[in-house]
């Protein structure tokens, strides 16, 4: 079986693999938000910045993202996923990541409020409790340092 290539946008094909690797999180984190019909604050709470470096994390050329905003996305495009897949709908999945669950580790809050609430504990928690997996980074991060 011949092995597909992928075809990179033309603005980041010369760009080096750290730098891909941040456009590719970042777009797939901002479309998810978008969907989602996050707040900028709730975005910022999410990759835990600041306003500025927000907007300068939309703008290409992408600096490379540091490991902990890399385990933190991967996080939210895991739950974004599992989700989306379980109810078929975004708008449906927009209502349940954002409606209260009972039981362990959400204790009558949402999805959503654990993971801007709890730091990347918490985002890591939340996808453990939702998709039941927590994502393998040592690979991962091996190539992009």
């Amino acid at each position: 079986m011949a092995k597909a290539e992928v075809k990179l946008p033309v603005e980041i094909a010369g760009f080096d693999f750290h730098s891909k690797l941040g456009y590719v999180a970042l777009k797939a984190f901002f479309r998810i938000c978008q969907d989602w019909n996050t707040t900028v604050d709730e975005q910022m709470k999410l990759l835990n910045v600041g306003l500025i470096e927000l907007e300068k994390l939309r703008q290409l050329p992408p600096n490379p993202l540091k490991r902990e905003q890399l385990i933190r996305i991967r996080c939210f495009v895991l739950v974004y996923r599992h989700v989306v897949g379980k109810y078929s709908s975004i708008p449906r999945a927009n209502r349940e990541v954002r409606a209260p669950q009972r039981g362990q580790p959400f204790f009558g809050k949402s999805p959503l409020h654990l993971m801007l609430n709890g730091g990347v504990i918490g985002i890591a928690t939340a996808c453990k409790a939702i998709t039941g997996e927590v994502p393998e980074v040592e690979g991962l991060m091996k190539k992009a340092s």
